[in-house]
């Protein structure tokens, strides 16, 4: 399996590597880890080949990047290869599944749960979302008010309620993918560079992602703030 190498990419942690696969079976599957080893062997594991599988060639690196002098963001020169249809089909079926899953979690959660925060969980400086309400929030906010804005496709307006929220949100992102032209490209000098490719496998993998953190806490929540 080919993998793609985002060395200083800095999404779990700054200054953190990211590995990618653009493997269908695996669509939106990405490690991550303080290096590039780490990071590929967070993807091996993720994609059940085990962490030694860039050592045993299970997984081979075919593109490393850097992050650009400006922006925060790069592209692989995969990335800039037009979407296929089935990259399009199996996001749709990836989002669909994952919003399903975070409204199971979210709707008629209790106060106490919403509001549930881990005092040992680390995040960025400027990440703000640490309750359950506000993870499933930032997963909104993400899909809707950043990743479609940023190859000038249809932003929304937040909904009044979280739940509602998650509804819409689903539905305005499933509708904006399914007619997104294929071969789209965009750059600033604030978030760096994006392609209809890096917005589908990026809206693959982060909802996906939040869900592990959004299930813990919910767990956690239930034994440590009952009611």
């Amino acid at each position: 399996m080919r993998a793609y190498v985002d060395q200083r990419a800095g999404m779990a942690a700054d200054g953190w590597s990211a590995a990618w696969t653009f493997d269908l079976e695996h669509w939106g599957t990405c490690g991550q880890g303080p290096d590039a080893a780490a990071a590929l062997a967070d993807l091996g594991i993720r994609c059940g080949l085990g962490a030694a599988a860039a050592a045993t060639g299970a997984l081979q690196v075919a593109e490393r990047v850097d992050r650009p002098a400006s922006g925060d963001e790069t592209v692989f020169d995969r990335d800039r290869v037009p979407a296929s249809d089935a990259e399009r089909v199996v996001t749709l079926e990836i989002l669909e599944r994952a919003r399903a899953r975070t409204l199971e979690l979210v709707r008629g959660a209790p106060p106490s749960v919403l509001a549930y925060r881990d005092p040992n969980r680390t995040l960025p400086p400027y990440a703000w979302w640490h309750t359950v309400g506000q993870v499933a929030l930032h997963i909104a906010d993400i899909e809707s008010r950043y990743y479609l804005p940023l190859l000038g496709l249809p932003a929304r307006e937040r909904a009044g309620d979280l739940v509602t929220e998650l509804e819409q949100s689903g539905a305005h992102v499933r509708r904006v993918v399914s007619q997104m032209a294929p071969d789209l490209t965009a750059t600033s000098d604030r978030h760096g560079s994006w392609t209809s490719v890096k917005v589908l496998r990026r809206l693959a993998w982060h909802e996906r992602g939040e869900l592990e953190v959004l299930a813990r806490l919910v767990e956690q929540a239930a034994v440590e703030s009952p009611g």
